[in-house]
């Protein structure tokens, strides 16, 4: 009696082995996340927030009587769309851009002066994307292209404008009052950056991310034409962006 006890031992101990291995290895797969590789595209706005320095145009300001822009950070809204490229997985490439401005002004008198700064850049996109769980991706990577920071200088007697009297200021050589002058620089823009995105439905995403555009290698230009010598090289672009939106396409 005790043998045969012993060999039905033996043998539910032998046919329960492989199940409690097979388990083992079930429960060691639970905690490993599948191996996904992404495909689709997607495109939407992407506004950010600019902490940008700004110390280089508020001195130029300050020289001539005019406030600094203030210390807020600048808004840019913007567009980026990308796809994957199935030959590299989870490579994505695509365009991104985006703008925003600043302003000041100042009145003495009736002569009012406003001086707008104007940021745009972008270009070509390519970031390589973590999958980090069936929702949730971590995608970094960089745009390259150009850039601009463009300044509109105004000065005004606040006077009524008359046609006449617009064309005798312009045809005589006296100093004129009624100023209006474009200065735009144009850079190589290079922006690296970090988002974290997660999917909220197979067609809608919303992220979050900070990048810091870098722009080098400028050319300035007096309203389209002449080139502006003895620009400040310190007056560029220059610190962190955070961003957020809302993508649209096929999340997988």
């Amino acid at each position: 009696m005790k043998r045969w006890m012993m060999i039905a031992c033996l043998i539910v101990l032998a046919s329960a082995a492989p199940v409690s291995a097979q388990q083992s290895i079930e429960d060691t797969n639970e905690w490993k996340e599948p191996r996904r590789v992404k495909v689709g595209g997607a495109g939407g706005v992407v506004p950010s927030l600019g902490l940008f320095k700004n110390d280089e145009i508020n001195k130029t300001l300050k020289s001539i009587g005019m406030p600094e822009l203030n210390k807020d950070p600048m808004l840019l809204v913007g567009g980026e769309g990308y796809g994957y490229i199935m030959f590299l997985p989870n490579l994505r490439i695509g365009g991104f851009g985006t703008g925003g401005h600043k302003s000041a002004s100042t009145l003495a008198g009736s002569v009012k002066k406003d001086v707008d700064y104007n940021v745009t850049y972008g270009g070509f996109l390519m970031d390589y994307v973590v999958p980090v769980s069936n929702h949730l991706d971590i995608a970094g990577g960089f745009t390259i292209g150009g850039g601009t920071i463009e300044i509109e200088m105004s000065r005004d007697d606040g006077g009524f404008k008359k046609w006449g009297d617009l064309w005798n200021e312009y045809g005589t050589n006296a100093p004129t009052v009624n100023v209006n002058r474009s200065l735009a620089g144009t850079f190589v823009a290079f922006n690296p950056h970090l988002n974290i995105e997660y999917s909220i439905l197979t067609w809608m995403q919303v992220r979050v991310g900070v990048g810091y555009p870098i722009l080098f290698n400028a050319t300035w230009e007096l309203n389209g034409n002449d080139e502006i010598q003895n620009v400040p090289s310190n007056l560029k672009t220059d610190g962190v962006t955070i961003n957020g939106g809302l993508m649209f396409g096929f999340f997988n």
